[in-house]
Formats: C-alpha cells, sequence, structure tokens
C-alpha cells in the first residue's frame, strides 16, 4: 500500500513475497485478500527445504530477475519515499551493482584488533585473504571498531541485473560453507549476510554503500550516525519491538489503534506513524469488497 501510494512505477511494481514455515497457499490467499489488488504474487517455500535456517532468504534468489534492478527487503520494512535516485544508479551501472547499508556493527566483535582478525581469518579460508577491509560499520564507523568488506544488512540490497544474475547461484553454496565455518559460535546468526559478502567478492561487483536514510531502523540512533532528519527516511526497517511489535501491529485493532494513537518521543517514529495514517485502508482488511 506504501508503493501504491506512491504511484507511478512503485505502484505497478512486481513484489514476490517469500513464505516460509510449510505457508499453504491456499490459506496464503484466503487472508490475504487484500493483495489480490496489488501486483503481489505469494510464493511458499518448498516444503522440503522450509525448516532449514535461511529457507525463506534463500527463496528470494529461486526466481530469474524480470527487471533491471531487483531489491531484497525484509517483511518489516517499508518504502516511504521515492528512491528514483538509487534506482537509476543502479541502471546506470555498467557493471554489476550490489547497494545496501553497511551493517550497524561486526558480526564477531566490537574491538576493532578482534573485528580485522576475524575478518582476515574467515576471507583467508575462503581464498580473499588479500581483500581490503576499507568499509565501516554503520553505527560504529570509528577505527577503534575496524573495517569489514563490503557487508550489507539484508533488510534493504538493491542489485541491478548484471550483480543478481551472477550471485544469484552462489549464495545456497556459500551460505552453507559460513554456516559450517561459523557452526558453535555466536556469529553464526550473520551468515548470510557474510555469504553476500563473500558473493560480491567472489564475481567481483562494485558495493554501493548506503545511508541511514535507506535501511533505518524504528528508533533514533541513526540521528547520530548519518541521518540528519528523520523526514529523510526513504526506507524504514521497522526491527524494533520496545514500542510496537512488527509482527501483529497492521492485523490487531488494538494494537494498531495504539500505534497510531500513541505520542512517540521518538522523531522516527512519529515520520513512521505520520505515513502509517496517511496511507488509505492500511489496516488489515479494511477495504475489501
Amino acid at each position: 500500500m506504501s508503493l501504491a501510494s506512491l504511484g507511478g512505477p512503485y505502484a505497478t511494481a512486481p513484489i514476490l513475497v517469500s513464505v516460509g514455515g510449510h505457508a499453504d497457499f491456499s490459506e496464503i490467499t484466503a487472508v490475504n485478500r487484500w493483495s489480490s489488488a496489488y501486483p503481489v504474487t505469494w510464493r511458499p517455500v518448498p516444503h522440503a527445504v522450509s525448516d532449514r535456517g535461511f529457507s525463506s532468504g534463500f527463496d528470494r534468489y529461486a526466481e530469474p530477475p524480470s527487471g533491471d534492478v531487483i531489491i531484497l527487503v525484509d517483511a518489516d520494512a517499508c518504502l516511504m519515499r521515492p528512491i528514483d535516485g538509487l534506482l537509476q544508479s543502479m541502471r546506470d551501472a555498467d557493471r554489476p551493482t550490489v547497494a545496501g547499508l553497511p551493517a550497524h556493527f561486526s558480526p564477531f566483535s566490537r574491538n576493532g584488533a578482534e573485528n580485522d582478525a576475524a575478518w582476515r581469518r574467515l576471507l583467508g579460508a575462503f581464498g580473499f585473504g588479500d581483500a581490503p577491509l576499507n568499509f565501516r560499520y554503520s553505527q560504529s564507523p570509528d577505527e577503534a571498531f575496524g573495517g569489514c568488506p563490503p557487508y550489507f544488512n539484508y533488510g534493504f540490497v538493491a542489485f541491478n541485473k548484471m550483480a543478481f544474475t551472477a550471485i544469484q547461484p552462489l549464495i545456497r553454496p556459500l551460505t552453507a560453507r559460513v554456516l559450517d565455518y561459523l557452526k558453535d559460535t555466536p556469529s553464526i546468526f550473520f551468515s548470510a549476510q557474510i555469504a553476500l559478502s563473500l558473493a560480491i567478492l567472489t564475481v567481483g561487483a562494485d558495493p554501493l554503500p548506503l545511508g541511514p536514510e535507506y535501511n533505518c531502523p524504528n528508533s533514533d540512533e541513526m540521528l547520530a550516525h548519518g541521518l540528519h532528519d528523520a523526514a529523510d527516511i526513504r526506507v524504514l526497517h521497522y526491527l524494533r519491538r520496545e514500542q510496537f511489535d512488527r509482527h501483529s501491529f497492521l492485523c490487531n485493532r488494538d494494537e494498531f489503534d495504539a500505534f497510531c494513537n500513541t505520542s512517540f518521543a521518538s522523531l522516527v517514529l512519529q515520520a513512521f506513524q505520520r505515513h502509517v495514517r496517511s496511507l488509505p485502508n492500511l489496516f488489515y482488511g479494511e477495504g475489501e469488497t
């Protein structure tokens, strides 16, 4: 609905939703009748792989690209403003290009020396021992926190067609190898994002770091890390659950009303609330005929 409100190509952009958890297609379409008015395709993850860790993430790569720019976005993200500049940059690129917000923190350690050593070991094990650690984390940009290869938060990642086509067959095997490498360590949680870093290095894609306006959490910390104003947010990633439940506030009437009527102290949440209130028939099932 947010895309539809932006009009033009945003309203007609095809949306493919990967659904895990042994979802049944007929049940999905029955409980999401509202989506029939939009270019949404529901894709249940095949049952044979639905229980495996990153199954819905792998499924995002299952279909051949149908457009010149492909965006992978989490379900708890909302496009609030146009991203014309980014889309044009991706179309104009004459090389494989991947764009995303550098992850907030290291997947290994907040200590810079430990972070760098961990990346060096991992990259060496995957044949990239000479890859520079010349990117900074988006919430820990100081050199004291160390560096990283292109390491993006998966909440919003854009590819041009060349990059997506090249990376598509690499993600599953690379993720499996990273999972094995990081087994029995806390860093295993970040295996999918690390695998994307390795895929970018493998195909030699150009990484395009984005600012926090393209993947802003629903809290104010990014105002101290590059976000100049909450009004600049283009993509809001409502992953934080302290103020509302991201899984249910759009389909539970009481929670939805509480969200709409709460006086949030957070400038980012105020901006998101205004956007949500501006959308017609946003509450789950409203406007259905």
